[in-house]
């Protein structure tokens, strides 16, 4: 633990403002705090896309269309290594793609939920 008696102005106020980012982030993102608050702390964007295997070269289609969808709508250059591919039965067809805290949803059941 330090000891915050030995910290000059500057170091304080950085220790404060983390704090501070540290209870926002409590209050509003409940259990995924943790994840955010370390991106954050360390510069790295959380790259993660769930997909629906439908056999074949489904893998390879889908990081051929993710590359795409990075720059589209999120506008930035991924580098597809960086990107952590999931299996996702339950989208019953295409993928969700996360870029840190924000998602794009283009799966089946998302339209099909809305034409309900």
């Amino acid at each position: 633990m330090t000891d915050i008696t030995k910290l000059d102005k500057w170091e304080l106020k950085h220790l404060l403002s983390n704090l501070q980012l540290l209870n926002v982030l409590k209050k509003s993102l409940g259990r995924r705090w943790i994840k955010e608050f370390t991106r954050i702390h360390n510069g790295v964007d959380i790259l993660k896309v769930e997909y629906f295997d439908y056999g074949g070269d489904a893998l390879s289609f889908v990081k051929e269309k993710t590359k795409e969808i990075y720059k589209k709508v999120f506008l930035s250059e991924v580098d597809i290594s960086q990107v952590e591919f999931i299996k996702n039965q339950n989208l019953q067809w295409w993928m969700r793609v996360f870029y840190n805290d924000t998602m794009c949803d283009i799966a089946y059941n998302r339209f099909q939920n809305l034409l309900k």
